[in-house]
């Protein structure tokens, strides 16, 4: 009986053990990231660090666009909603801050090893810095899907290596205990009454070479006549329309995409 009882142990503990080695752990936030604790600042060249690992700021990376809040002493809290991902690290579009205005991400990188890389820009602020061998490092455990874990026979992976040692790091500044309402600037919506928008048949967006057309011409004269600026109607879709068309977005309740 007791013989039976080891041989059923001994075959029980095989086919867990080789569970084990079929079945990898997941990594589920590869594709759901945070911000290190310790790597997570930006350098202003006019606004001084920013933090994007606060707690309160709860900053998220995922395959479609970031969320939550950075903070600068100097400038207050930046709403990183509008931030988009191409699921390869590739960022774009705009962030929103109250004291800043927009920040252009089109510049910033995540790469394989999760460490943030180039530089957002601002009108009103210049450039905000990420640097992988400088002080201002930050770094997720979101992964570019390119970069995502593949498994090995025998259950080995190969994944992230760890942060390269910083010799200095900012203080951490000291967080407001709420959040700033995420209100978008004072633009007025267009509503009806108003002159009847443009017919737009294609997806109008900042492309290279530039999309061009009378419906982009279109556009841009519909804006500049309710208030926004794209500058001289030249049926260019060029970065200036891209902006004046997500302040029209967010302040017609829509995705600043």
């Amino acid at each position: 009986m007791n013989k039976i009882i080891k041989n059923k142990l001994i075959i029980f503990s095989i086919f867990v053990f080789s569970f084990l080695l079929i079945s990898p752990p997941a990594f589920a936030s590869s594709t759901y990231g945070t911000i290190d604790s310790t790597y997570r600042y930006g350098w202003g060249e006019n606004i001084g660090w920013i933090d994007f690992g606060s707690t309160i700021g709860d900053v998220r990376i995922r395959d479609e666009a970031l969320s939550g809040y950075a903070y600068g002493e100097n400038i207050g809290f930046i709403n990183l909603s509008g931030v988009t991902n191409d699921e390869e690290g590739n960022l774009s579009s705009y962030a929103w801050g109250e004291n800043v205005g927009f920040i252009d991400f089109d510049g910033v990188t995540i790469d394989s090893e999760g460490y943030f890389n180039g530089q957002a820009y601002g009108e009103n602020i210049g450039f905000i810095t990420f640097t992988k061998d400088a002080g201002n490092m930050m770094l997720t455990d979101y992964r570019p899907k390119s970069a995502r874990p593949t498994y090995r026979s025998g259950g080995s992976s190969s994944y992230i290596s760890r942060p390269i040692p910083v010799t200095q790091l900012p203080t951490t500044p000291v967080i407001p205990p709420t959040l700033p309402p995420t209100t978008i600037p004072p633009i007025s919506p267009i509503t009806d009454g108003q002159a009847t928008p443009p017919v737009i048949t294609r997806i109008l967006k900042l492309t290279t070479p530039r999309m061009i057309g009378t419906d982009v011409k279109d556009l841009q004269t519909y804006l500049n006549s309710h208030g926004y600026d794209c500058g001289i109607a030249d049926g260019i879709f060029g970065k200036k329309t891209k902006a004046e068309v997500i302040k029209f977005q967010l302040a017609n309740h829509l995705v600043g995409d």
